[in-house]
């Protein structure tokens, strides 16, 4: 499982109000980073399979905790709401005002 916090993406990923949060993780088969929900990696954790199911449906086989992080799942971004985000945050001009102003 590869989490790192100096990370760019975010470690744990806020989903919409009420809902669980969730965790990237880097799977060593297709090197991209999934999001997987807590309750899922703790349930593949206590069982010892040694791999979970990412919010896109992917079977995730964690990475080692010493490899780079690995590009996003774009299922993953779609379903989990995090690529929505940044791509609001982006259509909105956050941001803008203050490289204008250096």
């Amino acid at each position: 499982m590869s989490v790192t916090s100096a990370s760019p993406r975010p470690g744990a990923v806020p989903t919409t109000p009420g809902d669980e949060q969730s965790v990237t993780v880097t799977c060593a088969r297709d090197g991209r980073s999934h999001v997987v929900a807590h309750a899922v990696l703790a349930d593949s954790l206590a069982a010892g399979t040694g791999h979970c199911t990412a919010v896109c449906g992917h079977v995730v086989l964690p990475a080692s905790l010493a490899s780079p992080p690995g590009d996003g799942c774009l299922l993953c971004a779609e379903t989990s709401g995090v690529g929505r985000r940044a791509r609001r945050r982006a259509r909105l001009g956050f941001g803008r005002a203050s490289r204008a102003a250096s």
